[in-house]
């Protein structure tokens, strides 16, 4: 089974901080240590003002399972806090098997 590699871009909501953003990106770090199939979160700010966030999974079953989670109830309040800060009308993402 090949792992994949998720990126996703986006851009901050008017008036956040980068600083808000790093605040934010060390709760996801934190949030997904221990998820099953998880294998490492990183972001990055592009010359382009856009904010990059590449995550690692052991297989696309484990990334889809998380991914369905964040769309339940239970992570609705999390949400809520990512798009307080990213812009989701600029969020772009793209999942890719790693060769």
């Amino acid at each position: 089974m090949k792992s994949i590699v998720q990126l996703a871009s986006f851009e901050l909501n008017e008036g956040v901080t980068t600083e808000e953003w790093e605040k934010m990106s060390d709760h996801i770090n934190n949030d997904l240590q221990g998820v099953d199939g998880f294998v490492y979160r990183d972001s990055a700010k592009g010359e382009d003002g856009k904010y990059y966030c590449i995550l690692k999974w052991e297989s696309r079953e484990q990334a889809e399972v998380m991914q369905k989670k964040l769309e339940s109830d239970e992570f609705k309040g999390a949400m809520e806090a990512f798009a307080k800060i990213a812009n989701m009308a600029t969020m772009k993402s793209e999942t890719l098997k790693v060769v």
